[in-house]
């Protein structure tokens, strides 16, 4: 998320002190009287640290532990106790808006946070009740998106937007043979024009090792997002089923591609998902916009041992103690730790 990394990024030369667990506060900030308590973040904060996958990734950019046993970084706490009090303007919003979240709106924020924490074996490496946390801000944030954009109803909004756009979802199966040069190329086809075997042309001729153990197979899965050069996948979408296209040039020599099927799957949940988070997507800026005006006029508490609120410029945030600089600029809360 773009919004999202640039707001970690300003975060990075921010002083790194260390706060312990185990505060005895009455509050680690409160949000128009309401409280956010010392476990509820540093329950967080040992969220994240328990996750080891997700931990290497994070401190490769930015640190979460503190020098002292059991201690979590002051700008990390800062970051995300920034979130939680975003999180809670987020609620707030829906309830002046009488939006709630539904199980289709849960299904697609768990693809959203998968795909945003680098995949499923490190999302199921945090706890349960951390998992549906995560997910459950998500579909909040993703239901608030779509309101502050115009959209209808989420349902309603990605099913007119997936029967206007059905070309974007297209699926197809694929077989390609990879070699050096267009002369090998149009040798290769011609020969197969002629009715030789795909497959067991791939496996004699192709420089692609991956697929040529297949007979040259890349799947049923691909899409226009799978990340193919762009020249592949045009000639993936463009040319007729079931022929032999004619030689594609990419930087890794020449494709010799066969397309068996494509088609437009059904607009079932994963599909949904996959809609939804292209709606929202389109609305991060407005979102943000609108959350950072309410962080402005909210009445927001910090207990000092966490840092201060800064309210000044566009960028509404926790400063940690002793922190150098003019406060970060958040963009739409992320569902979990910094993205690596």
């Amino acid at each position: 998320m773009k919004l999202r990394t640039s707001f970690l990024a300003s975060l990075l030369g921010l002083a790194a002190l260390s706060i312990s667990c185990g505060s005895v506060s009455p509050y680690a900030a409160k949000v128009d009287g309401e409280r956010i308590s010392p476990d509820q973040l540093e329950g967080e904060l040992r969220s994240i640290a328990s996750n080891d996958q997700y931990l290497k990734l994070v401190e490769a950019r930015q640190p979460v532990r503190g020098s002292g046993q059991g201690t979590f970084d002051t700008a990390f706490t800062a970051l995300a106790l920034t979130r939680q009090i975003y999180y809670v303007l987020v609620e707030n919003e829906l309830r002046q808006r009488k939006l709630s979240v539904g199980p289709p709106d849960l299904a697609a924020a768990r693809e959203a946070v998968v795909q945003q924490l680098t995949g499923e074996e490190v999302f199921k490496d945090f706890s349960k009740g951390y998992q549906d946390q995560l997910v459950l801000r998500q579909a909040q944030l993703d239901v608030l998106t779509l309101s502050v954009t115009g959209e209808s109803s989420p349902d309603e909004a990605s099913r007119a937007y997936y029967d206007s756009h059905q070309d974007e979802f297209a699926r197809a199966c694929v077989r390609h043979i990879l070699v050096p040069d267009q002369a090998k190329a149009d040798e290769l086809r011609a020969r197969l024009v002629a009715g030789e075997d795909f497959a067991t042309m791939a496996q004699a001729e192709s420089k692609d090792d991956e697929s040529k153990v297949r007979g040259g197979d890349l799947g049923c899965d691909i899409t226009r997002s799978t990340q193919f050069v762009p020249e592949f996948l045009l000639a993936i979408f463009a040319q007729p089923v079931g022929e032999v296209g004619q030689p594609v040039k990419t930087d890794f020599g020449f494709h010799i591609i066969k397309v068996d099927s494509r088609d437009v799957p059904p607009f079932d949940d994963k599909v949904s998902a996959q809609v939804r988070q292209k709606l929202t997507e389109g609305g991060q800026e407005k979102v943000l916009t609108l959350l950072q005006e309410a962080a402005k006029k909210a009445d927001i508490d910090i207990d000092p041992k966490y840092g201060s609120f800064n309210t000044e410029g566009n960028a509404p945030a926790v400063v940690p103690p002793q922190a150098p600089g003019p406060p970060p600029a958040p963009g739409p809360p992320p569902p979990a730790a910094p993205a690596p």
